[in-house]
């Protein structure tokens, strides 16, 4: 067979690393005096490495995750009610096979935002399906499927993922309408999959999001039933990034 013709058929039975790597792989096992089955699992490894790769890739490129945030540029030092070994658990995705919840709270500037993001980008990472956004962002999709009769649509596409990272709930102000969505998304996931929420309300605080006490109640109820949570305390790094910017000058 020649060269061109067993790239060809590699390509055409989807193996494009087996094509461009087996004559590489070839001379690397004959300087090693390789058997045949050596080269053929060399070969097969280096396909599903790069399959892999590019899995991870979709995966992370699909949780539009807005800033490389990642767990060891977080400073754990300088916080309270949270430590590495805890982010790392939560980071390698047990929380997900369990179908639980997480809640990040703390006030301004102490890198709940941050948290999730990483936690995030590793569960990609690790081949689970998530997905970040703000609650402002999520309620004003699902409100605008509402109004064009797609909500259906909406809320099977969010069910496809293993984790829905919610971040800044309490920042800003809620509508009823997207309230209920929001509660509705919550209920259909409950003991299902997964939520991780950021957030500067305390639970008992929630009812500025959900506009009505009973709701309120349904919907921190289904949250905590199988969650972790954890009170962030510490000085803004945003602060502290200030005043080390004025000392330099």
């Amino acid at each position: 067979m020649k060269h061109q013709e067993l790239i060809a058929n590699l390509k055409q039975l989807r193996l494009p690393t087996m094509a461009t790597e087996y004559a590489e792989c070839a001379r690397l096992c004959e300087q090693k005096s390789g058997t045949h089955e050596q080269y053929l699992a060399a070969l097969v490894a280096a396909e599903l490495a790069h399959r892999e790769h590019q899995k991870i890739a979709r995966l992370t490129k699909e949780a539009k995750l807005l800033r490389d945030k990642r767990l060891d540029t977080y400073d754990f030092s300088c916080r309270e009610g949270i430590n590495k070994a805890q982010v790392t658990r939560l980071a390698e995705g047990d929380f997900i096979q369990k179908s639980g919840n997480v809640v990040l709270y703390g006030t301004f500037g102490v890198g709940k935002s941050h948290l999730a993001e990483a936690i995030t980008r590793s569960i990609c990472q690790k081949g689970y399906r998530g997905i970040f956004t703000s609650l402002a962002a999520l309620t004003e999709e699902l409100l605008t499927a509402q109004k064009s009769l797609t909500l259906t649509q909406s809320f099977r596409k969010y069910d496809r993922f293993d984790l829905i990272t919610i971040d800044e709930l309490g920042y800003t102000p809620s509508c009823r309408e997207g309230a209920d969505l929001f509660f509705q998304l919550i209920s259909q996931r409950y003991e299902r999959k997964s939520i991780m929420i950021t957030t500067n309300l305390t639970y008992s605080e929630w009812d500025k999001v959900f506009l009505n006490p009973i709701t309120t109640a349904a919907a921190v109820d289904r949250i905590i039933h199988h969650c972790e949570t954890f009170n962030i305390k510490g000085p803004s790094w945003r602060s502290e990034e200030a005043k080390r910017n004025m000392a330099k000058k």
